[in-house]
C-alpha cells in the first residue's frame, strides 16, 4: 500500500459547510418549534436578535473548523476521508463498492471551476462520503474511476485513461429537454402546498396570527370584509403565487435537462444556478418506478425514478440521492427509455388482480361512515333527509374509490422482471429485476388464515414489496417458484 497523501479542501469550501449548516436547519426546523414559540411569545425585544445573532456566530465557526479538519486522500483502489472536530470519523471506501457518483457544481464555486462530489456506496443507503471543492477535471476522472464497471484494487493509469477516453466518445442516446418542457414538470410535481402546511402548523401554535397578523389585517385592509367573492379571489390568487413559484423551483432544479446512455451508463446533467450531474450504470439497477399523477394524466406527461438502494431517513432528505430521477416524459419517450432498460413491453404483459377479499377490510370500516355522519348531522339539527343523502354520498364515493383501488392494482411477472401497478387518478409501477431479491416471506394475520390467504413480501435492495391476498397455495408456490429462479439466475447483482 503506498503512503496516503492528506489534503485539504480549498478556502472556499467553508461555503460548502456554511450552508450545509443551513440545510440542517432547514431539515430540522420542527426540532425548533418550542424555540420559535418561545421568541414569538416572549416580550422581549433582544431575545430574537440573541437568538439568531448566536446562531449564526455557531454556524460560521463550526464551518471554519470543520473545513480545518476536514482531510482527504486519494488512493489508486479507494477514497479516504477523516472529519470530525471533538468526535473524530476516518472512512475507507473502496471504488468496487461505489453504487453511484454525483458531480454538484454549486453556483459558489461555478466561477472557480470547483465541483462537489457525493458518493453512495453499496453498504450504505445515504451518501457517506461527500467531497466539497475539488477541481472539475480531477473530480471527473474520480468519477470515471469509481464508476468504472470493473473497477478493482489493480486498477492502473492505462485503465483510468481507457475509461476517460470512453467517457469522452460519442453517447449512444442524447436527449434535451425543452424550457416547455420543465415548466410541465413543475406542474405535476408540485410540492409548495406541503411546505405552506408546514409554515402554518408553527404558526398556528402561537398567538402571532391572532394577536399581530389578524388585528393589522382588520386595520388596514379594511376593504377585505366588503366582499365574500373578494376574499375568495385573493385566496385563489395567493394559492396561484405559490403554485408559481413553484415551478419556479423546478425550472432552477431541471434548466437545461440533458440525458445521454454510454456503455449502459445512464447519466442526467441539470440546474440553472448549481449543475447537478447524476449517473448510474445499469448493473446496479434495483427498481425503475413509473409514475403519472392526475396532473400528469392532463398533461399526458410521466416520470420515471431508477433506485439502486433503498433510501434512509436521512437520503430520503438530500432531495432522491440513491436515485435517478427524470421528471417529465412522453408516452414515447416512455416506452423508448423502457427499451433501454430492457423492460418488457405493456401490450405483453398479462396483469393479475387480487382476490374480492381484499375489499372486506376497507368496507368494514368505510361502513361506519354512514351512521357516523347521521349522527353527526342529527346532533347539529340537520334535517334528517339532507343527513341521510350526505351520509350515502359520502359513502358512495370513498366505497367506490376503494373498489377502483382494487380493480386497478395488479402484478406480473415477465422477463425476469416483477412489476406491480396501483392507482386510481393516478398511476404508478413499480418495476424490480426478480433475481436481485434477498428475501421472499408467505405472511399470514389471524384474519388472512381465518380466509385461507396470505401476503407474500419480496423485500430487495430499493426497499420491500407485497402482494396481498393470494390464496395460500398460490402464495407458496410463488415463494418456491420465485426462490428457485433467483437461485438459478448468475446475472450480475451489482
Amino acid at each position: 500500500m503506498t503512503e496516503l497523501v492528506w489534503q485539504r479542501t480549498p478556502i472556499l469550501t467553508i461555503g460548502f459547510f456554511i450552508a450545509k449548516e443551513v440545510r440542517n436547519l432547514v431539515r430540522n426546523i420542527t426540532n425548533f418549534i418550542p424555540v420559535l414559540a418561545a421568541i414569538f411569545v416572549s416580550n422581549s425585544d433582544w431575545l430574537p436578535y440573541a437568538v439568531i445573532g448566536g446562531y449564526l456566530v455557531f454556524i460560521v465557526v463550526s464551518a471554519f473548523l470543520n473545513h480545518h479538519f476536514f482531510l482527504y486522500a486519494l488512493a489508486d483502489d479507494a477514497v479516504h476521508l477523516r472529519t470530525g472536530v471533538f468526535g473524530k470519523k476516518s472512512l475507507t471506501l473502496k471504488y468496487e463498492r461505489i453504487q453511484q457518483a454525483e458531480l454538484d457544481q454549486s453556483w459558489y464555486f461555478r466561477p472557480f471551476d470547483l465541483v462537489i462530489l457525493r458518493v453512495d456506496s453499496a453498504g450504505s443507503a445515504g451518501k457517506e462520503v461527500e467531497i466539497p471543492g475539488l477541481p472539475f477535471n480531477l473530480a471527473q476522472d474520480l468519477r470515471q474511476r469509481m464508476l468504472a464497471q470493473t473497477a478493482s484494487a489493480k486498477a492502473t493509469t492505462e485503465n483510468t485513461v481507457a475509461d476517460r477516453e470512453q467517457t469522452e466518445a460519442p453517447a449512444e442516446t442524447e436527449l434535451t429537454f425543452s424550457m416547455s418542457e420543465i415548466v410541465r414538470a413543475g406542474i405535476m410535481d408540485n410540492k409548495i402546498f406541503v411546505l405552506l402546511a408546514v409554515l402554518i402548523y408553527p404558526l398556528s401554535q402561537t398567538d402571532m396570527l391572532e394577536e399581530r397578523l389578524v388585528p393589522w389585517l382588520e386595520a388596514n385592509v379594511s376593504f377585505l370584509e366588503e366582499s365574500l367573492w373578494l376574499n375568495i379571489g385573493l385566496a385563489v390568487a395567493a394559492l396561484a403565487v405559490l403554485f408559481i413559484l413553484a415551478v419556479g423551483v423546478t425550472l432552477i432544479r431541471y434548466y437545461n435537462l440533458h440525458f445521454s446512455i454510454l456503455n449502459e451508463r445512464y447519466q442526467a446533467r441539470s440546474g440553472l444556478f448549481t449543475i447537478r450531474t447524476v449517473s448510474f450504470r445499469y448493473q446496479k439497477l434495483q427498481r425503475v418506478q413509473l409514475r403519472q399523477n392526475f396532473r400528469g394524466r392532463l398533461l399526458k406527461r410521466f416520470s420515471i425514478r431508477v433506485s439502486q438502494l433503498q433510501p434512509s431517513a436521512h437520503a430520503q432528505q438530500q432531495s432522491g440521492s440513491a436515485s435517478f430521477v427524470l421528471p417529465v416524459l412522453t408516452q414515447h419517450l416512455v416506452t423508448e427509455l423502457c427499451g433501454w432498460l430492457k423492460l418488457p413491453r405493456s401490450g405483453d404483459l398479462n396483469w393479475q388482480g387480487i382476490s374480492f377479499i381484499a375489499l372486506l377490510n376497507p368496507s368494514f370500516w368505510i361502513a361506519l361512515i354512514a351512521p357516523t355522519v347521521l349522527l353527526v348531522t342529527y346532533a347539529n339539527d340537520v334535517p334528517l333527509m339532507n343527513g341521510f343523502f350526505t351520509a350515502a354520498l359520502l359513502w358512495l364515493a370513498i366505497q367506490g374509490y376503494a373498489i377502483a383501488r382494487w380493480r386497478n392494482y395488479g402484478f406480473t411477472i415477465s422477463n425476469g422482471w416483477l412489476a406491480i401497478k396501483r392507482g386510481v387518478f393516478g398511476r404508478k409501477e413499480n418495476w424490480y429485476p426478480l433475481h436481485k431479491a434477498q428475501q421472499i416471506d408467505v405472511y399470514q394475520s389471524p384474519w388472512l388464515r381465518l380466509l385461507g390467504y396470505a401476503d407474500v413480501f419480496v423485500h430487495t435492495a430499493a426497499g420491500p414489496e407485497v402482494i396481498k391476498y393470494q390464496p395460500v397455495s398460490s402464495a407458496l408456490a410463488m415463494q418456491r417458484e420465485w426462490a428457485s429462479m433467483i437461485g438459478s439466475n448468475h446475472q450480475r447483482w451489482m
